[in-house]
């Protein structure tokens, strides 16, 4: 592997760039209206996100699916340094919200690799904006004056059952300490939540993710997918198709009885595929998980009780699939990780957030919820405890989830669990 070693002045200029930049933001940065106190994103309670904080301090997860990340802690010393120029900027999700002329140097502390898009983000320490990662120049890490830090080829593959491509792959780099700098193992921390990831690609479902690594360490993160033997020709028709499907046929399913509907998809073991546009449900009433299609006791992995609305289940929809006695059923994920298959019955699960504008709502989480500037609820603004009544003016669609646009202006969430329609 290539190790990018610098000499004695660059070592000397990229130090005096790091003092500088945690004395003060330097001249060019984003608007200073913007540099508060939440400059890195806060992970949010939605159960679109998943995040685990490590025994460094290192915070690491997926957001809806797509978009995984690191944040690093402050005791990690890698500098991030663009030369003078002009550079787009870039929210949490990857949408360009600026292009301005900047020169900086600052201390990298979080990483996001955005799958859907086939790029990868980094936020520096005096910034509230994000830089597209464009090559190994942009992370210069130093731990003293005579150690450099190395960076290492992170690949990332979407292959089909036959190991064909089906997407575009990606590569870059990624911060490497196998040099033995330092013990900390921040690489394999990005490397943890792109496993975690389930991309979504059209016409494909979603099977698994794995690592391999060559003779140098380098990493190669492989995306598996089965091809949808049934595709909808527009998000239109897909929807009437899961409609119909969820009629009172499937309700003699739900709990692996002998009934004639349980027996008929025992006898029909196989399934059809259809391909599906990622979304989160949760169970209103007990409902079972299950290893393929066919709910079975044998098959059955787990149950979920009827919870209280607030401690609903929720699961991220990562495909569809039908018996072939056509009922439809949701191939899910869990928020521990877990595949498997539940019910698509309505009157069994429904949408974790609001699709419509509920007018007014009140905060049922039990710790409250904030408000924020931003659609991907960062930039707080305040906090709205439990009982707190909100008028709403407008949902607006985020990934997986929706968020309310109170009429102030700010977001909050739009999860059933956390807000109740009034």
């Amino acid at each position: 592997m290539s190790r990018k070693y610098f000499n004695t002045v660059l070592l000397l200029s990229t130090t005096l760039l790091t003092g500088l930049a945690l004395s003060r933001p330097l001249i060019g940065h984003a608007d200073a209206s913007t540099q508060t106190s939440n400059a890195v994103a806060t992970t949010t309670s939605s159960n679109s996100s998943s995040s685990t904080t490590t025994s460094d301090g290192t915070t690491y997860g997926v957001d809806n699916g797509d978009i995984a990340w690191v944040k690093y802690p402050s005791s990690l010393s890698i500098v991030t340094r663009f030369d003078p120029g002009t550079y787009d900027y870039y929210d949490a999700d990857g949408s360009k919200i600026a292009t301005k002329t900047s020169t900086f140097s600052g201390i990298l502390r979080e990483l996001r690799i955005n799958l859907a898009q086939k790029e990868a983000y980094f936020m520096e320490s005096a910034a509230n904006v994000y830089f597209k990662v464009s090559d190994t120049s942009n992370f210069k890490a130093l731990y003293s004056i005579s150690t450099l830090y190395a960076t290492k080829k992170l690949t990332i593959n979407f292959v089909d059952d036959n190991n064909k491509s089906i997407d575009t792959s990606m590569s870059l780099n990624v911060p490497d300490d196998n040099d033995g700098v330092q013990t900390t193992n921040y690489a394999q921390t990005i490397e943890t939540a792109l496993l975690e990831a389930t991309p979504t690609i059209t016409d494909y479902t979603f099977d698994k993710a794995a690592m391999t690594t060559d003779t140098e360490s380098n990493p190669t993160i492989t995306y598996h997918f089965s091809a949808d033997s049934t595709t909808s020709s527009s998000s239109s028709s897909e929807s009437s198709s899961v409609n119909s499907a969820t009629s009172s046929t499937d309700s003699g399913n739900l709990s692996d009885s002998s009934s004639a509907n349980g027996a008929s998809d025992t006898a029909t073991s196989s399934a059809t595929k259809v391909s599906v546009s990622k979304t989160s449900v949760y169970a209103t009433r007990k409902i079972g998980l299950y290893k393929t299609v066919n709910f079975t006791k044998n098959n059955r992995i787990r149950w979920y009780q009827k919870q209280p609305r607030t401690k609903r289940p929720t699961f991220t929809v990562i495909g569809y699939a039908r018996t072939k006695a056509g009922t439809l059923r949701y191939k899910v994920k869990t928020t521990s990780g877990q595949t498997g298959y539940i019910t698509a019955n309505t009157n069994y699960v429904s949408n974790t957030y609001y699709q419509m504008n509920p007018k007014k709502v009140t905060v049922i989480n039990a710790k409250g919820i904030n408000a924020y500037r931003k659609v991907n609820l960062t930039s707080k603004v305040r906090h709205y405890r439990k009982g707190t009544v909100l008028k709403v003016k407008a949902v607006k669609q985020h990934g997986i989830t929706t968020r309310l646009i109170l009429t102030n202006g700010t977001y909050i969430t739009a999860n059933k669990t956390m807000v109740l329609k009034e």
